[in-house]
């Protein structure tokens, strides 16, 4: 079978995951003076806006914060669609003889205490749980997951999560960087379609759900946690058709002994020869990153800028040694800063003054935000310049009283709003802030509204400049790979 055609199976196969219509929840109980994930499952998608019906289930019955509680999966009444075990790994079994017979489709763990773990008995019991699954058609996400997250239909697994859905989606071996990633990003202006928090990944898996991401319309980009892969070969095949189709932004971990060792202890995954994965994922045009801050990065590029159609870029902000060490940045990513021309720099004299402790070569020393809109202008007619930086470090203005800091930090985000009307390039703006609480508070307001605007924001330019260039390399691998399909995209 094509992959193409594989990867249409693969989203029919499994879009149901996304849209139940009833969801049960083994593990509830009114106890207050311990963790009860049960419980917070069934009150956060109550929260989400969960479009289906909810159910508790504990042998004991009863009622726990307005939820009817079923003392079996067979109990509750109508169809059960989906389900997600909170329940010790020893009762897992029955909970799964249960599913079958109320004819359940999937099943999703958050129990942990399988194969990762290193014990006999996990992993018998994870094999137990495959045996039941596979004989009577439940798909199993997990176990050892927090599952997965579809603003659309309300589904989720975390109190912070917006109810605004995006076109990123996510899919990690961990749930903790799946919170990570949700809280990033939307903290930026990017929202989901689906994370998927998959754990130990014993039926469906890694190449599964990328699979169906990419085939997703409701999917622009994706990013990928990894461990390790259930199926190497299958992934990689998988990989290279979907990124001739989106990016794929890939965060595999485990690439020193200490991450092996790591990856082992955390889903049982076998994590592989780092230099193995860097050329596979090279060779499939996946973008190759290490850290979640790296993957938010990268899809802000491709979701909030337009296309650089080159690795040229244009500087402007407050200078001196910022702009040097701005520079040495930009270089270091990859990226090119040409020499602002002699008439260029001529009108931005005449606009802003002397060069005097700065300069207008590129970068661009500006001190007075309230220009900034007049000194793009004055560059217009330059055309040496793919994609534009607009930074504002935070602490620069050390010796001006609060006040006066706090009124031109607002100007340079009109300023920089204006831009939209004045430039059509592709641009990014760069918010420096200290670890310092005041400083940092206000960075993430300043980023909350450039970022609802439509705007790429970034914490420096050196991580700007990284993730350009990254997307870039990604845009140059296709147009490859397209014209080795003689000339055809799938």
């Amino acid at each position: 079978m094509c992959i193409k055609c594989e990867i249409g199976l693969a989203s029919l196969s499994l879009e149901y995951l996304f849209h139940p219509r009833s969801i049960a929840v083994a593990g509830v109980s009114g106890d207050s003076d311990s963790f009860n994930a049960g419980l917070r499952y069934l009150l956060i998608m109550a929260e989400s806006g969960f479009k289906g019906s909810l159910h508790g289930v504990n042998p004991s019955g009863n009622e726990v914060a307005g939820f009817k509680i079923y003392a079996s999966v067979r109990d509750v009444p109508g169809e059960v669609d989906y389900v997600i075990s909170a329940i010790p790994a020893r009762f897992t079994p029955q909970l799964m003889n249960d599913c079958v017979v109320k004819g359940v489709k999937a099943v999703q763990f958050f129990t942990a205490g399988f194969s990762e773990i290193e014990d006999a008995g996990g992993k018998k019991l994870e094999a137990e749980l495959l045996s039941i699954a596979r004989s009577n058609g439940i798909r199993i996400v997990g176990p050892n997951c927090l599952g997965l997250y579809c603003p659309e239909t309300g589904l989720s697994f975390s109190p912070q999560f917006p109810r605004q859905s995006g076109d990123f989606a996510f899919m990690a071996q961990s749930g903790g960087n799946s919170v990570n990633c949700v809280c990033e990003a939307s903290s930026r202006g990017i929202y989901f379609s689906k994370v998927i928090s998959f754990g130990n990944a014993i039926d469906l898996n890694e190449c599964d759900f990328l699979e169906y991401l990419a085939d997703d319309p409701k999917t622009r980009v994706i990013g990928v946690y990894l461990e390790g892969a259930r199926d190497g070969a299958r992934f990689a095949r998988i990989l290279r058709e979907t990124t001739k189709r989106k990016p794929v932004i890939v965060l595999k971990a485990g690439s020193t002994d200490a991450g092996v060792r790591a990856a082992a202890s955390h889903t049982g995954s076998m994590a592989g020869c780092n230099d193995m994965w860097e050329s596979m994922l090279r060779q499939a045009g996946a973008i190759r990153v290490h850290s979640i801050g790296e993957v938010v990065d990268v899809a802000s590029v491709f979701l909030r800028m337009s296309f650089p159609k080159g690795r040229r870029a244009l500087l402007i902000g407050p200078g001196g040694g910022a702009s040097v060490i701005a520079a040495d940045d930009c270089a270091r990513a990859g990226l090119v800063l040409p020499l602002l021309p002699a008439a260029s720099r001529e009108k931005l004299k005449q606009l802003i003054g002397t060069e005097t402790g700065g300069g207008f070569r590129n970068p661009i020393d500006l001190y007075r935000p309230d220009l900034l809109k007049q000194a793009v202008e004055a560059v217009g007619d330059w055309d040496e310049f793919d994609v534009l930086l607009a930074h504002l470090p935070f602490e620069l203005y050390g010796l001006m009283p609060d006040a006066t800091k706090d009124a031109i930090r607002s100007v340079f985000v009109q300023a920089v709003l204006s831009l939209n009307e004045s430039l059509f390039k592709p641009h990014a703006v760069v918010l420096h802030a200290s670890t310092a609480d005041k400083s940092r508070q206000q960075a993430m307001e300043l980023q909350a509204k450039l970022s609802q605007a439509g705007f790429a924001v970034f914490e420096s330019i050196g991580r700007a400049a990284s993730a350009m260039n990254k997307a870039i390399g990604y845009y140059e691998w296709r147009q490859r790979a397209m014209v080795g399909d003689n000339g055809r995209f799938l």
